[in-house]
């Protein structure tokens, strides 16, 4: 069995778990969804001083629901990133030993061990790319969520 197709097992026990739990998450996958995101993240000051407070209320909760969403990818990329880690170090735990000298880094033992098994390789990619989604998902969430907040405010004051 490949990285890929353990990744797609693991990943459908997620979604399947989630599902017997009745936790559904938001569908982004609409043009019209990603537009009205993109439209309200990069709103202009004429626009934002042309809303209603109900139309900034509206908005908010639309960032806010966005932000949800941003924050719940985020977790799902972190749990391939945890679980690619601890694959690759169940497969490699058995011959690290053997790579390397008494006072060789672990870095070096783990790479060395990887580059040797094409299972762990394959895993190496899945979770470099992880890492690489989570770290542009870093702080999205929260700057999400001040828009929403200052959409609140806005509405507030109208």
């Amino acid at each position: 069995m490949t990285g890929e197709e353990r990744l797609a097992e693991f990943m459908q026990a997620i979604e399947d778990w989630k599902a017997s739990k009745c936790l559904r998450e938001k569908d982004s996958k609409t043009e019209e969804y990603e537009w009205r995101v993109n439209h309200l993240m990069n709103m202009s000051e004429d626009s934002l001083k042309s809303l209603t407070s109900e139309e900034c209320l509206v908005k908010s909760y639309q960032l806010y629901s966005h932000a949800e969403y941003v924050e719940t990818v985020k977790v799902k990329e972190k749990i391939i990133l945890d679980w690619a880690e601890s694959a690759i170090w169940f497969i490699i735990s058995k011959v690290l030993n053997q790579y390397g000298g008494q006072y060789s880094k672990w870095q070096e033992k783990y790479y060395a061990a990887v580059r040797e098994n094409p299972l762990a390789s394959e895993l190496l990619k899945i979770k470099t790319h992880a890492e690489a989604r989570v770290r542009t998902l870093d702080g999205k969430h929260d700057r999400i969520m001040k828009m929403a907040e200052i959409l609140n405010n806005l509405a507030r004051r109208k």
